[in-house]
């Protein structure tokens, strides 16, 4: 019996055709990943607007990397990728979105950009802080 040779990459369907590979969470998820948009809007973040850290600055193309992996979860209205500072801001049109993408992606090893995604919601910027 032959094992399925060619073809995908197999296992990653629920990616669509994202290129990268990506692992399980490194451990348990922050409780913010099941916060309410209202409890997150307490805490001074931004519900629709995520930091994502912890990533590779070799990374040279973050749009070609991870851009598809934040695409497939929503529809993305930001993506900024700060290389100097191995930091990415990601914006999506709901909650919800950017909900099931920190859910989705927190915590995860992304082949050849990060060993475990730091993703969080980004503090709101018109704060007086």
């Amino acid at each position: 019996a032959s094992h399925g040779g060619g073809g995908g990459g197999g296992g990653y369907s629920s990616l669509g055709s994202a290129p990268v590979a990506v692992g399980e969470p490194a451990g348990p998820l922050d409780p913010l990943c099941f916060a309410s948009q209202a409890e997150i809007e307490a805490q001074g973040l931004e519900p629709t607007r995520l930091f994502i850290g912890q990533i590779s600055r070799e990374l040279l193309d973050a749009n070609t990397t991870l851009r598809p992996l934040f695409d497939s979860f929503g529809n993305v209205q930001e993506f900024r990728w700060v290389q100097d500072k191995g930091v990415l801001y990601v914006s999506y049109s709901t909650f919800t979105e950017a909900q099931s993408a920190m859910q989705g992606l927190s915590s995860r090893s992304i082949q050849g950009a990060s060993k475990s995604l730091n993703v969080r919601y980004s503090q709101r910027r018109n704060s007086s802080s």
